[in-house]
């Protein structure tokens, strides 16, 4: 499938929504492509992402579907304009797995981020050492040309929760206690981690919990998550589940539902984030004096 026809993330979460208030007003694809003076098959792309929107159709359809309100309307035409900018992952389309570049366009594209991860330290939250430990996957020697990438991209991604251009993602994380014990690249990487942990959950944008082992069993099960929400005007969820070899995406209400409920009732199990931090700093003094 060439470029062109997969759809970004940010052009999909816009096609999703227009239909969505098409539904909402009772309205047909064809009531649509008529607002428009079109096939109804150039509605059908634009609402399953697989084409972007000019501005004017958009403002067209925005009236049609009566939507009024100035600010409203300026948030539905910004998402238009950012769909059609193009991204600095996009000139590694040949070299990764599409449902990564899907990920990476994720983060760029959601504004909050909240998540389970019980044996690993979360991508966005590892630094170079560990990242690096965990990409070798219990290997030594220096990073292959493929590995050098995966590592470059990872450190990219995690600009998303110190951005600038735009708000910076807000992120809920909860890490089981076998993620801050197993020592990853050994102990003194584990430390460093540790260490980055605490500094990080102490930005404004980043909460984390710790998920201790005297919790027990969790709704659920300890598989790992991540719940993905879309700014305004988007109404969008995602539920990414990370696979050994590939990622799966659940956008369905029920879905979204369900992982909402399993989120809530892990961090409500957890340590609160001040717990947490003691902790966390108390096994990297441990590991520290190994």
């Amino acid at each position: 499938m060439s470029g062109e026809l997969r759809p970004t993330v940010r052009r999909r979460v816009l096609g999703t929504n227009l239909r969505r208030l098409r539904e909402e007003k009772g309205l047909y694809l064809e009531d649509a492509a008529s607002a428009l003076s079109c096939h109804p098959g150039k509605v059908s792309r634009i609402e399953s992402g697989r084409s972007g929107i000019r501005q004017l159709d958009l403002r067209v359809l925005l009236d049609f579907y009566g939507v009024k309100d100035d600010s409203v309307r300026e948030g539905w035409l910004a998402l238009a304009r950012e769909s059609r900018r193009q991204r600095w992952w996009r000139v590694l389309e040949d070299k990764l797995p599409q449902d990564f570049l899907e990920l990476i366009g994720l983060e760029e594209e959601v504004a909050t981020c909240r998540g389970f991860q019980p044996s690993t330290v979360h991508a966005l939250l590892q630094t170079k050492a560990y990242a690096t430990a965990i990409i070798q996957g219990g290997s030594t020697g220096p990073l292959n040309e493929d590995q050098q990438t995966r590592l470059r991209i990872r450190l990219e991604r995690q600009k998303a929760l110190t951005r600038s251009e735009a708000e910076p993602l807000n992120m809920w994380l909860v890490l089981g206690e076998t993620a801050l014990r197993q020592q990853v690249g050994g102990p003194a990487v584990l430390s460093e981690q540790l260490r980055h942990l605490v500094e990080m959950a102490r930005l404004p944008n980043v909460t984390l919990q710790v998920l201790p082992f005297t919790a027990g069993a969790c709704k659920g099960g300890m598989l790992p998550f991540t719940l993905y929400g879309f700014p305004a005007p988007a109404q969008l969820e995602v539920v990414l589940l990370e696979h050994f070899t590939s990622h799966a995406y659940l956008e369905a209400a029920d879905d979204t539902a369900h992982y909402n409920s399993v989120f809530d009732h892990i961090r409500a199990s957890a340590l609160s984030p001040l717990e947490s931090e003691a902790l966390i700093l108390q096994i990297a003094d441990e590991l520290s004096r190994s």
